[in-house]
C-alpha cells in the first residue's frame, strides 16, 4: 500500500531533521523515517536483533542507523546490519510526485 507522508520534499525537509530518526505510522506498520540531506529512507522501526525502537537510535558517521540497545549498526539505505550479526532491516521504498512524498509497504 502506499502511504502519503508530506505534501512536498519542501514540506519533508522542513519538518524532518537532518539524520534524526522519526517514527511514522503507515496503516499497520511502524516505520522509522531518516532524512539524511536530500534523500529520505524508511525502514521498519523494529531491530531485527531484539526488537528495540531504531527510532529512538542515532545515525553514525558511515551513515548507518545504531540501536540504542546493543548498539547493532544498519545501513540505512539497504538494511543490511554492518556485522551480519542478525537479519538485514525491511525498507520500505519512497516516491515523490505533484501529489506529494510516498512510502510503500
Amino acid at each position: 500500500m502506499r502511504f502519503k507522508l508530506f505534501d512536498s520534499q519542501a514540506k519533508a525537509k522542513e519538518i524532518l531533521e537532518h539524520n534524526q530518526p522519526r517514527l511514522v505510522r503507515a496503516g499497520d506498520k511502524e516505520i522509522c523515517l531518516l532524512r539524511s540531506g536530500e534523500s529520505l529512507f524508511a525502514f521498519q522501526n523494529a531491530c531485527s536483533h531484539m526488537g528495540e525502537n531504531l527510532h529512538t537510535g542515532k545515525v553514525n558517521y558511515l551513515n548507518e542507523i545504531v540501536c540504542p540497545l546493543h548498539t547493532y549498526r544498519f545501513n540505512i539505505k539497504t538494511g543490511e546490519e554492518a556485522q551480519q550479526r542478525c537479519g538485514a532491516l525491511k525498507t520500505y521504498p519512497i516516491t515523490a510526485s505533484s501529489e506529494g512524498i510516498f512510502v510503500e509497504c
